[in-house]
């Protein structure tokens, strides 16, 4: 019940995450918005006018699916535009129905309450942008709210006198249409009281007494350019005219039609802006008071966020945008205007991060310079050393070369290569064997090799691809004066083309092999001279011990008359175990000689392994001590192998007797099993005796080596084993611990029999 409850308090963590992962991605609301936009989709803003969106839905955490409209208004009459109204917003919600419509400046707004479309009337819409909202359209839709963009006419002129000083005269583009005739009205609202004439006094004052208020009382004129006039001038006389007459003004844009678009980049004047149209995006508009982008997109999201969290269009009451002086960095370099010359309450819009962080754009730079000052110390510093490297290296090169030089010099070692399959020796080489230098086929090579190293030619020529270092010796007749060894040492290489090189170097080495075979022959003689003492100590010593009890008490028994009945059988016995020992150490002394030396001859007969097995079983199972258990295992695959029977029975038997003598308790188990992937099969004697010290596992096979000195025997069976076995065609495996017991396994090579 602990480990439940400790399992359940490590798994309350991972709830816990995993709660708290869900609940974070629940915050997360999806919603459908539709966005319609008045102007055509290429308009400049309307990327970042997007994105801007889409992020402040981000930031609201509103998952929104946003749709985009483009009403694309300059191009088309009033009807018209009414009917791609109604086409926009049907395309669009045939199968996806908006919760909330966010509507952008005057045209798209006044077209979509007026086209009577149904999801006008019955989505909550939102809208910003606007400078004149028709107050009686707005008046029969309560789904609708958002923000009156109404227009700083003051403080617009205040901007111009700001930047360019209080003298400045002022000129807009204005026409005859209703945002015009709205312009005009609330132009002429907004600057009663302030001195300002031109435009909104026209007709009442003629251009002469607009002029003296201008000069003598410190009026700022403020004209309009009449576009029905430019449109009787062509294109280029209406630009040589705003260039002319108004070079020295400036243009205040109070509206963005097909009349206005571009005014600001065609004109010499520098350009202000009453309205966020344009502002920003490459239209030369140095700034003004306005709503700009950032506001008015907060402002929509954040009112449609509202409604979509269940707040009423009808209880929300339209109201005026917030506003900020701002100014172009692009547009006021191009004037020539200076940051210092801008007063501080305006935010400059694109402004480079050199300029509005002059302090870290200098640490930064200053910064990158150390960086790149540091790294080229560096690299310089890696490339003097790799120099100098590059310096040791060559003179270590040329003293190597020099080496190898003399060392070749000395000795009969010569250089080869192998082009195009054919073996090419350096000229030293030929000239050693008295021969004229030339190339050699691989059939003309294997002629000077000795037949019984055909074949390892053959097959190392066959792996030349995959022999990256390879070092072979071979005897071969090169100046037909009899066979010497050579050694050839050679290296292959793939080449970046794809084709294999070879390489290496020929030595003579027939010097080295007549030392190795003298050496040989010394270590076999005195390996022999050391055997046969140790052979006659160690029979000296195991003769004497048994042969020495028989004389002792055959003496006792022939002097001694006043020995009893159970003594006299005592001695007789005694003469007799030692006569069986003496016996059996002469024919095991016999017998190794004869395997040895040949003598003894082996039958190779095909025999299966589980009759074999069962035969020793059945043999020694009534000769094992009855308090230990005699154990059988064996494979089920059927195996056959081809040995001497009788030796190999020899063997087992031997192992099985030392078991016996060695195991006080448990058991004796003898067995066999296949081995598949080697094609063998083992043998083995498995006891629980007193094992055999790690130390002493490589001697126990050694003659005469006995683990307990004052044990009966010579020491001979298992070496007499380990001869056998190797005749046979097998090896012997031991694998023991010291009270645990032992287990010698005889592995043979053998065949599965049906």
């Amino acid at each position: 019940m602990n480990g439940v409850n400790r399992g359940i308090f490590r798994l309350l963590p991972i709830f816990l995450l995993l709660f708290l992962g869900v609940s974070s991605c629940s915050q997360k609301e999806e919603r459908r918005i539709l966005v319609i936009h008045s102007y055509e989709e290429t308009y400049a803003a309307y990327p970042e006018f997007n994105r801007m969106i889409a992020e402040q839905f981000e930031k609201e955490k509103i998952d929104a699916d946003i749709r985009t409209v483009y009403l694309d208004c300059e191009s088309y009459w009033e009807e018209p535009e009414l009917e791609r109204m109604r086409f926009l917003v049907d395309s669009v919600s045939k199968d996806w129905r908006p919760e909330v419509i966010l509507v952008n400046e005057d045209q798209a707004t006044y077209s979509l309450m007026k086209c009577g479309v149904q999801l006008g009337k019955e989505v909550p819409v939102v809208f910003g942008g606007v400078n004149y909202p028709n107050w009686g359209l707005l008046k029969r839709h309560p789904n609708v709210t958002g923000f009156h963009d109404k227009i700083a006419f003051n403080e617009n002129v205040s901007v111009a006198k700001e930047l360019f000083g209080e003298h400045v005269r002022l000129f807009t583009m204005l026409d005859t249409t209703y945002i015009d005739k709205q312009i005009r009205r609330d132009a002429k609202e907004q600057f009663k009281g302030h001195k300002v004439t031109g435009f909104i006094d026209n007709p009442e004052l003629s251009p002469e007494e607009q002029i003296r208020l201008t000069q003598e009382e410190g009026y700022t004129r403020f004209m309009a350019i009449p576009l029905r006039n430019a449109r009787n001038h062509s294109d280029a006389t209406f630009m040589w005219v705003l260039n002319r007459s108004y070079r020295d003004q400036c243009y205040i844009q109070l509206k963005r039609d097909y009349t206005t678009i571009n005014i600001g980049s065609i004109c010499g004047s520098p350009s202000l802006t009453a309205i966020n149209e344009a502002f920003g995006f490459g239209e030369k508009l140095l700034g003004g008071y306005i709503t700009s982008l950032p506001i008015q997109v907060e402002e929509e999201v954040k009112a449609a966020v509202r409604i979509l969290h269940g707040a009423s269009p009808a209880d929300m009451p339209i109201v005026e945008s917030r506003k900020e002086y701002v100014v172009d960095w692009n547009t006021m370099t191009q004037i020539g205007l200076s940051k210092e010359s801008i007063p501080a309450k305006y935010r400059i819009i694109n402004i480079p991060f050199s300029d509005k962080y002059p302090l870290l754009w200098g640490i930064s730079v200053a910064s990158f310079i150390l960086v790149l000052i540091i790294l080229f110390a560096s690299l310089w510093w890696l490339y003097l050393r790799e120099q100098m490297r590059k310096k040791q290296a060559l003179i270590a090169l040329a003293d190597e070369k020099e080496t190898l030089s003399l060392a070749i010099e000395g000795g009969m070692t010569y250089a080869w290569r192998l082009d195009n399959g054919c073996f090419v020796f350096e000229d030293a080489f030929w000239a050693s064997q008295g021969l004229n230098p030339r190339q050699l086929s691989f059939k003309e090579f294997m002629s000077f090799i000795h037949p019984d190293h055909w074949e390892g030619v053959k097959f190392n020529w066959r792996n030349l691809k995959s022999a990256h270092k390879k070092i072979v010796q071979e005897l071969c007749n090169f100046d037909g004066k009899g066979y010497q060894w050579w050694e050839f040492r050679y290296t292959t290489k793939q080449l970046p083309g794809g084709e294999y090189k070879t390489a290496g170097l020929l030595l003579n080495i027939q010097d080295i092999k007549d030392r190795e075979e003298e050496l040989e022959a010394a270590r076999l003689l005195a390996e022999k001279a050391e055997l046969k003492q140790s052979f006659l100590a160690n029979m000296s010593h195991e003769i004497r011990t048994p042969l020495n009890s028989i004389v002792g008490f055959a003496n006792i028994l022939a002097l001694e008359d006043g020995l009893s009945s159970v003594e006299r059988e005592e001695y007789i016995s005694t003469i007799n175990k030692n006569s069986e020992l003496l016996l059996k150490l002469i024919n095991d002394i016999l017998e190794l000689s004869r395997i040895e030396s040949g003598y003894m001859s082996f039958s190779f007969k095909r025999c299966k392994v589980r009759e074999l097995i069962d035969d020793i079983y059945m043999t020694h199972q009534v000769l094992i001590a009855s308090h230990l258990d005699f154990l059988k295992e064996m494979d089920d695959t059927p195996l056959e192998i081809n040995v001497d029977r009788e030796r190999l029975i020899q063997v087992l038997t031997n192992f099985l007797n030392n078991a016996c003598k060695f195991t006080e308790t448990g058991y004796i188990k003898l067995g066999y099993s296949y081995l598949p992937d080697e094609g063998n099969v083992q043998i083995y004697v498995e006891d629980t005796g007193r094992g055999i010290p790690r130390e002493e596992q490589r001697m126990i096979f050694s003659r005469f080596y006995k683990q307990n000195e004052f044990s009966q025997g010579a020491g001979l069976g298992l070496s007499i084993c380990q001869v056998i076995i190797e005749k046979l065609g097998g090896k012997i495996e031991l694998k023991s611990e010291v009270g645990k017991g032992s287990r010698f396994t005889v592995i043979l090579p053998c065949r599965v029999v049906s």
